[in-house]
């Protein structure tokens, strides 16, 4: 399963799961043999769009990692609901992007990611979109530390 997703999703798909393991946890006292799709539903569409700031094609490769994932518990026999989970995710697909989409609208993390496309980031891809975050800190953050700076006293030879 792990076979069938890009490269990207690939780079992507262990913090994807172990963020969704650690949200039905956190968020609904649920390990792996106990997931149900009321919690997946909530994790999906209440905790993910609001933790996980990216982009509609970020999502979409989220949501692809997890359907794979479930797929590989249910027929690895892991996990019994394994379909179940798959099924739902893949029939959440449109209201998570619609949500997704709705919280960017107007904000400025939409604005920068819109900035990193235009400087050629995979704004599909988390890791890319932490480098974004960290160089938009750093921009930020410059202003700041210049005003900091002292100058050196230098000794005329």
């Amino acid at each position: 399963y792990y076979r069938q997703l890009n490269y990207s999703e690939r780079r992507m798909s262990r913090r994807v799961i172990m963020s969704f393991s650690e949200y039905m946890f956190d968020y609904h006292f649920q390990t792996l043999d106990n997931w149900n799709e009321q919690a997946l539903q909530d994790v999906l569409l209440d905790i993910f769009p609001h933790e996980v700031i990216a982009g509609k094609k970020c999502f979409e490769k989220i949501l692809l990692i997890l359907v794979k994932f479930f797929e590989f518990l249910y027929f690895h026999e892991k996990c019994s609901q394994g379909l179940q989970l798959a099924e739902t995710t893949k029939n959440l697909k449109e209201l998570v992007l619609l949500e997704v989409e709705n919280l960017l609208i107007g904000t400025p993390e939409a604005d920068l990611l819109i900035l990193g496309e235009e400087i050629g980031l995979d704004i599909g891809n988390l890791e890319d979109i932490d480098c974004l975050y960290q160089l938009a800190e750093l921009i930020q953050n410059e202003g700041e530390r210049s005003r900091n700076i002292v100058p050196m006293k230098v000794r005329k030879i």
